[in-house]
């Protein structure tokens, strides 16, 4: 089929235009060449247009025959939102198949897009102006520029929980405001009826168009729309060498798990439990941050190791400088940010008895090559308790192992090879007072 020819295709059902949705596949036909060589500047290929094109009509006919389906307010806007995000996804999965960097962050809208999506736009930038002065400068303040509520507290003189409430107010404008304009409204013209939690602001703007702006919605985009995302976990003894969109390299140790979200503004990572090592690809206008624990690491490439135990983080830089900041505790305040450089390590300590604040704690100097030396099938302690070191090497799978409390805390140092983990147990009484037996239950480490 050329790229000029109007598509042959069903026409919507009864029930679709019955309940007022048949606007959609009905508007198609008028919008298909433009729809095509929508899709085809961002694919680069007519054929591959033609088919998100179909593709797009078919998701038009799915949602008119849903129960209940609803014109939506602006359906020219509906139609090329749902083709930009096939196109989207079309390419994100040709170039994870091809193991290239995504790059679609970096894609510049052009003029018919920014003219396409300005109602868009012009809807989220008309709720904030509506807000209170104060809701607008709270909301604002703390989802672009990352102000902690505890902070913005102090400087306006309220309690935490009247600045939480400014934030939820702003995020209820903007999220009625955008079902508006999608169209997402009862038959009596009433916004439906929102259910369970609050809408994530991904999911708010989540509208290609806002690249178009400049302006708040625009910057909002950048700092809460998801381009890619993944979750990772790693079994027991298992490990994991994980290549990144943008050319970096995460490397997971055994019972660890993440989850990667990169942005337009910055690539996140959780990390959740366990211990990672990031070969970070540099992008100083996308700093790659990770917070793991009661610690927020931030980098704009470099490589380091990041390490959760207990009440603890523990950081290694390898090469490169990294930032890190002890998170805010119950108090509502962030201690300091401290610099590492290559070869430096940091502990990141909350104390439960201070209110969950944090401390740090300077850790020995690391040799080249031997950040996150899991990665070479070994481990170092220094004079790390016993039943740390046990409870380290248990990742692993050599058995299940107690320690008694009377010896829990004596402390361990040297190198230990994961794959000879049973013969240093069995070695214990050689360098500690203790006795070490062994049953059908397991390992078990006493004091003699």
């Amino acid at each position: 089929m050329p790229p000029s020819a109007a598509p042959t295709l069903p026409a919507p059902t009864t029930a679709a235009a019955d309940a007022g949705s048949g606007l959609l596949t009905a508007h198609f036909p008028a919008l298909y060449r433009e729809l095509v060589r929508f899709i085809a500047r961002r694919t680069g290929n007519d054929d591959e247009a033609r088919d998100l094109a179909h593709d797009t009509w078919l998701r038009l006919a799915e949602h008119e025959r849903a129960p209940g389906a609803t014109a939506p307010g602006n359906t020219r806007a509906y139609l090329f939102t749902v083709a930009h995000h096939l196109a989207l996804d079309h390419l994100r999965r040709n170039r994870l198949q091809r193991g290239e960097a995504s790059g679609l962050d970096k894609v510049a809208p052009d003029v018919a897009d920014s003219v396409m999506y300005r109602q868009a736009v012009q809807t989220v930038e008309a709720a904030l102006q509506e807000l209170p002065a104060r809701a607008r400068d709270v909301f604002l303040q703390h989802r672009l520029m990352g102000v902690g509520q505890a902070e913005l507290a102090e400087r306006h003189g309220l309690s935490r929980n009247m600045i939480e409430r400014d934030v939820m107010l702003a995020m209820d404008c903007v999220q009625v405001a955008m079902e508006h304009w999608r169209g997402a409204t009862m038959a009596d013209g009433q916004v439906a009826a929102r259910k369970g939690r609050r809408r994530s602001l991904a999911a708010l703007l989540g509208v290609a168009g806002f690249c178009g702006s400049g302006g708040l919605a625009w910057q909002l985009w950048r700092s809460e729309v998801p381009q890619w995302q993944l979750a990772l976990a790693t079994r027991r003894g298992q490990t994991l060498r994980q290549p990144l969109p943008d050319g970096s390299v995460l490397s997971l140790d055994a019972l660890s798990a993440a989850e990667l979200t990169y942005y337009a503004a910055r690539r996140s990572v959780a990390l959740r439990a366990g211990a990672a090592f990031f070969d970070v690809a540099r992008d100083a206008d996308r700093p790659f941050v990770v917070d793991a624990g009661n610690a927020r690491i931030t980098v704009p490439g470099t490589r380091f190791g990041v390490e959760i135990a207990n009440d603890r983080v523990d950081v290694q830089v390898e090469s490169g400088r990294v930032q890190v900041q002890a998170l805010a505790g119950h108090d509502g305040r962030a201690a300091e940010p401290v610099l590492l450089g290559a070869g430096q390590a940091l502990r990141v300590v909350s104390s439960a008895a201070a209110g969950g604040a944090a401390s740090y704690a300077a850790l020995p100097h690391v040799a080249a090559g031997a950040v996150a030396p899991w990665r070479n099938g070994a481990l170092w302690f220094d004079a790390t308790p016993l039943s740390d070191a046990v409870q380290r090497l248990a990742r692993y799978g050599s058995g299940a192992v107690t320690v008694a409390p009377e010896v829990a805390t004596l402390p361990v140092s040297g190198q230990v090879r994961i794959s000879q983990a049973q013969d240093w147990l069995a070695a214990l009484p050689a360098v500690l007072p203790v006795r070490v037996s062994q049953s059908a239950e397991g390992w078990h480490i006493a004091g003699r």
